[in-house]
């Protein structure tokens, strides 16, 4: 077949693709009602005094708690090779609020590697395989559609295809969630943090506060709280309260809740990002980011 001719087909068949997919997503969007904000009770949050013998980190955190965001992300990187965990989300999407999901999640720093497994309310995918520069899609429609994840799609779309590669930062992709898949982790959720408090910093409209001790997942945590000049969904800055749940062992933040207003409540609720189950250090091997694997 020509080279002409042939990329004239492989663009009817994305073009052919995406249609199917958007169809499925509308109907899926047509189908379901408004979706309950699920905000569970959380153990109280206690401002209690500062240990003798508190490591410079604790120390770090109550007192310049931007420098040990900074700090909590350069330790990952150099300590952390890859983990396990569960990610529970909920998000504010341009269709309304997404159902609260739970995600399985496989994580390997180099190269970048992401398995996301849904267990409970998937959306068009079921799982996505992404590994960093592996798949490339050659005559992208645009050059955000470059990188590709392989996708193993939910139960009605698996009629159709069994897996297929798609675009991380298409239109797609983006009303399904608010952060594409190479934004997961530890480390860029940290990136994000650190980007925002620093451009507020820099303005002169950062507030960032410890604001004491708490538990989450059976676990200690510190609670640090950051406010925003937030406007709206198309402004600069992505939230304007956000409470971080920093786990006192792993320095990493566990559990992290946007809201668009200081009032928090389900009715300003943005984005709620818990990780459970945290293994570290699993031993991840190559087999464990392969499509193959899990028979896609």
């Amino acid at each position: 077949m020509p080279q002409g001719q042939s990329q004239y087909t492989h663009r009817r068949i994305k073009l052919l693709v995406g249609l199917i997919l958007a169809g499925i997503l509308y109907l899926q969007y047509e189908l379901s009602g408004e979706n309950e904000v699920v905000l569970s009770s959380r153990a109280p949050v206690v401002l209690a005094a500062e240990r003798m013998d508190a490591d410079p980190f604790e120390r770090m955190i109550r007192t310049r708690p931007l420098d040990a965001l900074i700090a909590a992300r350069e330790r990952h990187i150099r300590l952390v090779e890859d983990y396990t965990c569960t990610l529970v989300k909920q998000e504010m999407l341009p269709s309304g609020m997404s159902e609260e999901q739970e995600i399985d999640v496989l994580f390997r720093q180099q190269p970048y590697s992401v398995v996301l497994h849904w267990r409970r309310n998937a959306g068009l995918a079921e799982r996505v395989v992404y590994v960093k520069d592996r798949w490339i899609d050659p005559d992208p429609d645009s050059p955000e559609e470059r990188d590709l994840a392989v996708c193993q799609p939910g139960a009605v779309a698996r009629l159709l295809v069994k897996s297929l590669k798609q675009p991380i930062r298409s239109a797609l992709a983006r009303r399904t969630s608010r952060r594409s898949v190479d934004e997961f982790g530890f480390t860029r959720a940290l990136d994000l943090l650190i980007k925002y408090c620093q451009i507020a910093k820099e303005s002169g409209e950062l507030k960032l506060d410890f604001c004491g001790e708490s538990r989450f997942d059976g676990r200690p945590v510190w609670v640090v709280r950051r406010h925003l000049p937030y406007t709206d969904a198309n402004g600069l800055y992505p939230d304007r309260l956000a409470e971080i749940f920093f786990d006192k062992e792993y320095r990493v933040p566990v559990a992290v809740y946007c809201y668009s207003d200081d009032n928090k409540s389900s009715a300003t609720l943005l984005g709620k990002y818990e990780y459970r189950n945290i293994r570290l250090h699993a031993g991840l091997r190559d087999a464990d980011f392969d499509p193959a694997t899990y028979g896609m």
